[in-house]
């Protein structure tokens, strides 16, 4: 399955986690997760010729949003900077693999015009 789809300049990234690529770690803190998941998010944009400047909306998925929201939040900021897609986020203990335990889900659009 693959973790992006093109379709007439745009770009769907789907089920994207904060796993290290090589072996498909969470890192134990939130913080380094959000920031592998952002890693993980630019490294698939940038196979198809985008940036982060150019998502459009993202959609996160957390499993538990109080606690987990405000290094999100962080991490967003920095890595977004000015710029702001559209956002929503909600919470779901049930997502991922069995195990895995991952914080965040994400899914983005971006349009590359």
């Amino acid at each position: 399955m693959p973790q992006a789809v093109e379709a007439g300049g745009w770009i769907f990234v789907s089920a994207l986690f904060g796993a290290a690529p090589a072996d498909r770690d969470i890192p134990d803190d939130a913080t380094a997760e959000a920031e592998q998941l952002f890693d993980n998010l630019e490294a698939i944009l940038d196979a198809a010729g985008a940036r982060l400047d150019q998502v459009v909306r993202v959609g996160v998925v957390m499993r538990h949003l109080q606690r987990d929201r405000p290094a999100f939040n962080e991490v967003w900021v920095r890595r977004f900077g000015d710029h702001r897609p559209a956002r929503s986020a909600i919470e779901s203990s049930d997502f991922g693999r069995p195990g895995e335990n991952a914080r965040y889900m994400v899914e983005a659009s971006a349009f590359r015009g």
